[in-house]
C-alpha cells in the first residue's frame, strides 16, 4: 500500500510533513497569526522532550518573511552533548513561511540531549519592519542509533542497533507498473529516508482513483511506520504472503510480516534512517524528510552564512 487520503488512528501529525506540497495528508499545523512585524519561530520539530533518531533533522518555522536570512541564522545555535558537525538550509513552509532545517552531515552521535535556541528577542534587521518578538530554546533527547537496510534485490530488511543487527525480516516492495509524468509511482523509493510517524491503524486509499477504477483500494492498515512524505510505510503485509522474500507486490510501500511490523514500529524513533537500496526510482530530496539525499556541500550552500556549524 501507499499514499494515504486521511490521518490515520494514532497518526503523529507533523510539523513539517507536507512542507513541500507532499504528503497531504499530514498537514502541517496553522501558522499563529503573529502581529504584523514581529519575528518568532512559531512551529519546532522534534517536539520538545521528544526521544528521536540519529538522522533527526531539526526544523523551524518562523512567523514573518525574511529577507536578511543572514541575519536570522546568526541568531541560531544549537549545542549537543556530543559535538557533531551540521549545517542549517533555508526553504519554505507549506503555508510559504521561511523554514529553516539543520540536519547533521552524516548523524547525530547517540544517546545526548540536543538543544537549539534562536536569540530573535529584539533583533532587527532580518526584514523593513520587523522586529523578533522572542527567543526560543527547545531541547530534545537523541537515542540509539537505528538504522533499517532494506536491499530490494534480496527482499530483505535489516535492523541495527549501535552498529549491531538486532533483527531481519523478508519484505516485499513497490511492483511498479504505473507510470504518472514520467515516473513510475508504483515503485519504491531508493535512497535515505527518515521515520516520520507511527501508526497502530492507517487508513490507505489508493490516489486519483474512485471506487470501481482497477487498482483502487480503501484499507485499514495496522502497523504502519511512515517513512515519506509521498506515503511510503513500511507496515503490516495485507496480501499475498508468498510475495515476502521473494518478488515485489506492494503499491511502493514495504510490506512486513506481522510481527516484524509491530516490531519496527514499537522499536523505531522519528528520525531513525531507512536506507534503501537497489530499486529504479530515487527519493527526492523533498518527498517527506529526504534532506540527507541532498549532497553535503550542496546542503551546506543552502544556508544563509553557507558554512558548516560544530555543535
Amino acid at each position: 500500500m501507499r499514499r494515504i487520503a486521511h490521518i490515520g488512528v494514532g497518526t503523529v501529525v507533523l510539523a513539517a510533513a507536507s512542507v513541500f506540497g507532499v504528503g497531504a495528508a499530514q498537514a502541517a499545523p496553522e501558522p499563529e497569526r503573529a502581529p504584523a512585524g514581529k519575528l518568532y519561530v512559531d512551529d519546532v520539530t522534534p517536539k520538545k522532550g521528544e526521544k528521536v533518531g540519529t538522522g533527526m533533522p531539526i526544523m523551524l518555522r518562523f512567523t514573518q518573511p525574511i529577507r536578511n536570512r543572514k541575519k536570522v541564522e546568526r541568531a541560531l545555535k544549537v549545542t549537543s552533548g556530543k559535538s557533531t558537525i551540521g549545517a542549517w538550509y533555508w526553504t519554505k513552509s507549506a503555508s510559504g513561511m521561511p523554514l529553516a532545517i539543520f540536519r547533521p552531515k552524516t548523524a547525530w552521535k547517540p544517546n545526548q540531549t540536543v538543544t537549539v535556541t534562536a536569540n530573535l528577542k529584539g533583533l532587527q534587521g532580518a526584514g523593513p519592519g520587523l522586529v523578533g518578538s522572542k527567543n526560543l530554546k527547545h531541547s530534545f533527547r537523541i537515542g540509539d542509533d537505528h538504522v533499517v537496510k532494506i536491499a530490494a534485490k534480496k527482499f530483505r530488511a535489516k535492523a541495527y542497533r549501535n552498529g549491531k543487527l538486532v533483527r531481519s525480516w523478508p519484505v516485499s516492495m513497490g511492483s511498479g507498473g504505473e507510470v504518472v509524468n514520467g515516473t513510475d509511482v508504483l515503485i519504491t523509493t531508493s535512497g535515505i529516508h527518515l521515520v516520520m510517524a507511527h501508526s497502530k491503524l492507517e487508513r490507505m486509499i489508493s490516489p486519483g482513483k474512485e471506487e470501481g477504477d482497477p487498482g483502487y483500494y480503501d484499507e485499514m492498515i495496522p502497523w504502519a511506520t511512515r517513512i515519506s512524505g509521498s506515503g511510503e510505510y513500511i507496515h503490516q503485509n495485507m496480501d499475498d504472503p508468498t510475495c515476502l522474500g521473494k518478488r515485489n507486490c506492494s503499491h511502493g510501500c514495504v510490506r512486513s510480516p506481522s510481527g516484524d511490523a509491530k516490531w519496527f514500529m514499537n522499536w523505531s524513533y522519528r528520525g531513525d534512517r531507512v536506507i534503501i537500496t537497489g530499486t529504479k526510482r530515487k527519493l527526492a530530496w523533498n518527498n517527506g524528510w529526504g534532506f540527507h539525499q541532498i549532497p553535503w556541500k550542496q546542503w551546506v550552500a543552502g544556508g544563509a552564512l553557507d558554512t558548516p556549524v560544530q555543535t
